[in-house]
């Protein structure tokens, strides 16, 4: 599947309007942080000490705003897809250094009745999933079967139990505990009655 959005935004510099990129991200931080119905033209110009008409310079209106966040999420995808692969183990605090795309990614399960953001947050996990598993899977010690599962598990339980203030090291680690546990629990035994 090939997510594509128009960005024909061109590259219009900073000053009374700000940049595209200021606004996308000023927006992708909102939406991070407080979810779909907080993307509101004016307060989103407000945050950023510009006016409206700065927001409609280089957006037709929120919609198409909406589709450049997505297209900026799918963005930061390429870019956390290639850091993981170049990771030579599972560390958490991966999860840390890229707080604010998880929990764009939770919004978009919060939304996911929404079409657009089911298919990106579906797109998004895929491609993870797909980087992360090997990595996962030493860490957990386990095969790729077993960390593919417990991984589809463990990344479901950040989307539910993740809250910006709880969202530490330790509570990573804690949870990272839980997985390592369950992995273990996998591993063949012997029945007595055999």
């Amino acid at each position: 599947m090939k997510i594509a959005f128009e960005t024909n935004y061109g590259t219009k510099s900073d000053g009374k309007r700000g940049s595209i990129q200021n606004w996308i991200d000023k927006g992708y931080g909102i939406f991070a942080s407080e979810g779909l119905s907080s993307i509101q033209i004016e307060r989103i110009a407000r945050s950023m000490k510009k006016n409206k008409s700065g927001f409609y310079y280089f957006f037709k209106d929120r919609e198409s705003f909406i589709d450049a966040l997505m297209s900026e999420h799918l963005s930061r995808l390429d870019s956390l897809t290639y850091q993981i692969r170049e990771a030579s183990d599972f560390q958490p605090d991966f999860f840390l250094d890229h707080k604010e795309v998880f929990f764009f990614q939770i919004q978009l399960v919060k939304n996911r009745e929404v079409e657009l953001f089911d298919e990106v947050l579906n797109h998004f996990n895929t491609r993870i999933a797909a980087a992360i598993i090997p990595i996962w899977s030493d860490y957990l010690e386990s095969s790729i079967e077993v960390a593919d599962k417990l991984w589809g598990l463990t990344r479901d339980a950040i989307f539910c139990r993740a809250r910006q203030e709880s969202f530490t090291q330790d509570w990573l680690l804690g949870l990272m505990a839980e997985a390592k546990l369950v992995a273990g629990y996998h591993q063949p035994q012997l029945l007595a009655y055999s």
